[in-house]
């Protein structure tokens, strides 16, 4: 008896040593909450997740575990550890697709793109939709930049848009991409979404600031970015970004201040000290120029696209400072006796500073495109969204500085965005609205049609529809051209269903003819009482011949819809024929490319 119960003490004191040396209960409960935290703090979430990889308590996912590790060692910078973990993640469990995108993140960060191509592939493969795949698409666009594939990088990130719609950023990398391309109407147009998504994030206005240095908008741009500091200080790209919109303007003192203190939030950025070597070379220091360029191409950069352009810039800035110098070396071996003359530095002048590779034109020059098409009481037009796009991108190829695209326009977001533009065009040289959709007229009064109008009787008319005296008025603030351009004059769908409640009153089927202010313009794409044509092609015949005569150099702006209305009738057999109502100021010429060559003949 007294040794059975010596022995039962014995095992006790065995499961009480056992039991202090297990983690408790509460213990393991705080370590998952640590480990699996959304954003893991390393310093709490590396220890919580080796206890409990160690502990390996019964119904976790090790995989699991081992990757929430990997990815507080990745927060944290260490990049071997956390590939390690990565691994070992997918050779517990190889189809957690998460380890795959994550260990190409690694890759990618280590320059190594085939094995971070694998891995973005594979992630992709066993998890195809969801927002860890829109992720993958957003991160596998900007391998595709980083190898100069901008083609692709384009696709994933409208992958990545279609997956995830609410993702402003994948809008804001899609249009810094665009921008880099050069496709600047759709680099713009991006911005744009991302403001919607996103009002009170930074981004979308650094985003909106990049595309408007590039068109030259650096009033503008410097207003976007000084926004996006205001929001969300302390990022060295914003600071970078306003020291260019600085030193575009001259500013070379102010803009080194700002290159100074984003280098100091991050002395990544390759694409800050390429463009302080610009500055520096603009001042004259051509050794403190050197030395940024050379900077440029050392550090790992702040993304795949900062590296690309700022080692772009870097590599063109010191290929420019060695012809300099053997230039200024061969006047220096043929006139010994001489100084190098300070002209001989001006054979390979510097690039512009602050302005994108086209020439925009030196007057203000703003611009609404609304295209109507998707109607939800009548039939869907084919042709105005398209239409209205490729006006658009026209408007900006041709150096508009702004230009406004609004699709599908219910009368509340019409009616703001009209707002909105009055207040654009106060002060601009130029106001232009182009309109494609339904419009139509009552009483003597035109109107366009907004898509959510139903129009069951007449009196509906004014407060579903926009007065086109109301469309005019929004170019009024413009100091010389008011111009408004209307593709409405389809046959009206809702002339056979609105209900008339006073017999007397009139409604057509088209637009009325107009009698605007003097200073504008306003051509329909069809005169009073005829209807405008598709058209076959993928644009109507109007919108064909205007987008081939707005690009077309110095051609004055009534002799261009002239020629608008000849390549219109002659394409439609002179079925229909585009008319211009209003004048344009006589003491001045108007055109859309080539304005400043002729005005400085």
């Amino acid at each position: 008896m007294t040794g059975m119960r010596s022995s039962l003490l014995k095992l006790a004191a065995l499961g009480l040593l056992l039991l202090l040396n297990t983690p408790s209960y509460a213990g393991l409960r705080e370590d998952g909450a640590a480990c699996d935290a959304r954003d893991p703090h390393p310093e709490l979430a590396i220890p919580a997740c080796t206890r409990l990889i160690a502990a390996n308590p019964r119904g976790r996912d090790l995989a699991i575990t081992y990757y929430n590790r990997a990815l507080a060692w990745h927060n944290r910078g260490d990049l071997e550890k956390a590939k390690a973990d990565y691994d070992q993640s997918i050779a517990i469990n190889p189809s957690f697709a998460p380890s795959y995108g994550q260990r190409a993140k690694v890759y990618l960060q280590n320059q190594d793109y085939d094995r971070a191509l694998s891995d973005f592939d594979r992630a992709i493969q066993l998890k195809p939709a969801g927002p860890f795949s829109a992720g993958w698409f957003n991160n596998r666009a900007e391998l595709f930049v980083a190898t100069g594939d901008y083609e692709r990088a384009l696709a994933d990130y409208g992958k990545s848009i279609e997956l995830d719609p609410n993702s402003w950023y994948a809008y804001v990398n899609r249009a810094l991409v665009y921008d880099f391309s050069g496709k600047d109407r759709l680099a713009a147009l991006h911005c744009q979404d991302a403001i919607k998504l996103a009002p009170r994030a930074a981004g979308p206005y650094y985003c909106r600031a990049v595309v408007e240095i590039s068109a030259g908008d650096l009033d503008n741009a410097a207003r976007d970015v000084d926004r996006a500091i205001g929001i969300q200080d302390g990022q060295a790209e914003f600071y970078s970004l306003r020291g260019l919109t600085l030193a575009g303007k001259g500013q070379l003192d102010q803009a080194m201040r700002d290159y100074d203190h984003a280098t100091q939030l991050n002395a990544q950025g390759a694409l800050n000290y390429a463009r302080r070597g610009l500055a520096d070379e603009k001042k004259g220091d051509i050794d403190a120029a050197r030395a940024d360029f050379r900077h440029a191409l050392d550090v790992i950069g702040l993304d795949q696209l900062d590296r690309t352009q700022g080692q772009r810039v870097a590599r063109d800035g010191l290929q420019r400072l060695d012809k300099v110098a053997t230039t200024e070396k061969s006047v220096g071996t043929d006139h010994a006796a001489a100084k190098p003359a300070p002209a001989v530095t001006a054979a390979v002048p510097v690039p512009p500073i602050g302005t994108g590779s086209k020439a925009a034109t030196t007057e203000r020059r703003v611009a609404l495109v609304v295209g109507n098409s998707k109607y939800r009481s009548v039939p869907v037009l084919p042709n105005p969204g398209q239409d209205a796009a490729a006006i658009a991108d026209t408007l900006l190829a041709v150096g508009f500085q702004d230009v406004r695209l609004v699709t599908d326009a219910t009368r509340d977001s019409l009616v703001e965005a009209l707002k909105s533009f009055a207040n654009a065009a106060d002060g601009a040289d130029w106001a232009v609205i182009y309109y494609a959709g339904h419009g139509m007229e009552m009483a003597g009064e035109n109107y366009l049609v907004p898509v959510d109008a139903k129009l069951a009787t007449d009196r509906d008319v004014s407060y579903e529809a926009v007065a086109l005296t109301q469309v005019m008025g929004a170019t009024e603030g413009a100091r010389k051209l008011h111009l408004v351009i209307l593709d409405a004059c389809r046959d009206n769908p809702f002339a056979n269903q609105i209900k008339r409640t006073v017999a007397s009153r009139s409604i057509g089927r088209g637009l009325a003819q107009v009698e605007p202010d003097s200073g504008t313009l306003v051509v329909y794409a069809a005169k009073h009482g005829q209807v405008a044509l598709d058209g076959d092609g993928g644009h109507s015949p109007f919108v064909t011949a205007l987008i081939k005569r707005m690009q077309t150099p110095q051609i004055e702006i009534r002799k261009l819809f002239d020629l608008v209305r000849d390549d219109v009738m002659a394409a439609t057999d002179r079925r229909q024929q585009p008319f211009s109502y209003g004048s344009v100021p006589g003491a001045e010429d108007f055109y859309f490319v080539g304005a400043s060559q002729n005005a400085a003949k």
